[in-house]
C-alpha cells in the first residue's frame, strides 16, 4: 500500500513529464516554441489537476479606470474542460469575455464559459479574443502591481492565482520597438 506521500510524489512526477511531452509536440511550430520551453521548464505560475496555467497578466492603466481585463495562457493535459468563473478581491465582478461582430461592429459580450480542449490542446485569453473582464475597479492598475485572482473550472475545480500588471502596452508591440 503506498503512502499519502508518495502518490504526491507520484502524482508530481507524471503531471511534469505530461507536460513535457506536451513541450515536445509544441517544439516545431515556430510561435509556440516559446510555450514549449516554458513548459519542459515546468515555469506555469499553476498547475491544477492536469492543467498548467502560465502567469496570468493584466495592463496597467490610469488611476480612473474602471473595468479592466486579465489575460492568460492555460494548457490542458486532461479531458476536455471549461473555465467558468473568476473572481478577485480588486473588482466589483468579475466577467469571462470575448469579442464578437454583431451587426458590423466587433462588440464585447459575455460568455458563460470558455472551452479548454484536452489532451494537450491550449487556451489563451488574450487582447482581442477571450478574456477576464474586471468591471468596477477597487484601485488602480499599476505598472509592477500585483493582485489575486481566482479561477474555477467546471471539473478542475479552483485555483488561485497572483496576476502580474505590466506596462499600458504591453502585447501590442509597442513595448517592444522602444528597446530598439
Amino acid at each position: 500500500m503506498r503512502s499519502p506521500f508518495l502518490k504526491s510524489v507520484l502524482f508530481s512526477s507524471m503531471l511534469a513529464l505530461s507536460f513535457s511531452t506536451l513541450a515536445d509536440q509544441h517544439a516545431g511550430h515556430g510561435v509556440h516554441d516559446v510555450h514549449a520551453a516554458e513548459a519542459q521548464k515546468g515555469s506555469f505560475a499553476a498547475t491544477l489537476a492536469s492543467l498548467g496555467i502560465e502567469q496570468p497578466w493584466s495592463r496597467a492603466l490610469p488611476p480612473t479606470a474602471k473595468t479592466g481585463a486579465v489575460f492568460v495562457g492555460i494548457y490542458n493535459q486532461g479531458e476536455d474542460d471549461r473555465l467558468v468563473a473568476a473572481d478577485t478581491p480588486i473588482a466589483e465582478k468579475a466577467e469571462l469575455h470575448t469579442h464578437r461582430m454583431q451587426e458590423g461592429l466587433m462588440q464585447m459580450i459575455q460568455v458563460k464559459g470558455i472551452e479548454i480542449p484536452g489532451h494537450g490542446g491550449r487556451l489563451e485569453l488574450k487582447p482581442g479574443g477571450y478574456h477576464i473582464m474586471l468591471i468596477g475597479l477597487k484601485q488602480p492598475l499599476r505598472e509592477g502591481d500585483r493582485f489575486p485572482l481566482q479561477l474555477t473550472f467546471e471539473k478542475s475545480g479552483t485555483v488561485e492565482l497572483d496576476v502580474e500588471v505590466r506596462s499600458l502596452d504591453a502585447d501590442t508591440g509597442a513595448e517592444h520597438s522602444r528597446h530598439h
